[in-house]
């Protein structure tokens, strides 16, 4: 049987650099806002130097990264069972709305880091939880369509449905509305994508989406 070999000083000490950056980046941007803190400061506050900060974060904006993947990782890790699709993505996604809600700066410049921000692997990070959030999308999709449809069947209405998610929790952050209206946004909007928007077709049009591998002749 082999022993589970113990971390050397080095590793020991790396990780604690570690910790201490991220204590330090978390503390300072919520108390003081993503816009007010400086890379300097962070270094200050975590007793390393920025030298030393830029090998753990090469950015202000992958510090931000690092801080609030933590708190988002904890969303893909499970898939809700409420009974109602709708509850289902609106309680997936809330963790956003909620952050969003406390710290509407800071939530703002994650997603703004997170879509346009410098190459990173914290930026990465951010972007691989959306990509699994998609995942879990098509997974909630998936459980109430029935039958045999699995996750990979549903990928693109999944798309879907994430842009419609996401951009609405972006509009929240931009008029900076309260995570409960936010919520009233998201199921209002998340109906009408599952659901429809037209009760009635119009005489002899098409009785599938377009692109749905569905012959609508049939």
């Amino acid at each position: 049987m082999s022993q589970t070999r113990e971390p050397g000083r080095r590793e020991l000490n790396k990780a604690d650099k570690q910790r201490r950056i991220h204590a330090a980046a978390l503390e300072l941007f919520s108390r003081h806002g993503y816009s007010t803190v400086t890379t300097q400061q962070v270094a200050d506050r975590a007793e390393v130097g920025t030298g030393t900060l830029f090998r753990y974060a090469q950015s202000k904006g992958e510090l931000l990264c690092m801080v609030a993947n933590e708190e988002f990782r904890a969303m893909v890790e499970s898939v809700p069972e409420t009974g109602d699709p709708v509850e289902d993505l609106v309680v997936l996604c809330e963790p956003l709305l909620v952050a969003l809600d406390r710290q509407p700066e800071n939530i703002a410049a994650y997603h703004r880091e997170t879509l346009f921000g410098e190459a990173g692997p914290h930026r990465a990070e951010a972007q691989r939880i959306l990509g699994e959030l998609r995942e879990l999308i098509a997974a909630v999709l998936a459980g109430y369509a029935g039958g045999a449809v699995t996750p990979a069947d549903m990928a693109g209405a999944a798309q879907t449905v994430f842009d419609v998610l996401y951009m609405t929790i972006v509009r929240c952050g931009v008029e900076r509305s309260s995570a409960s209206e936010g919520r009233r946004e998201l199921e209002v909007h998340v109906r009408r994508v599952l659901y429809g928007v037209l009760t009635d077709r119009p005489e002899g049009g098409p009785t599938s989406d377009p692109g749905d591998g569905v012959d609508s002749t049939v």
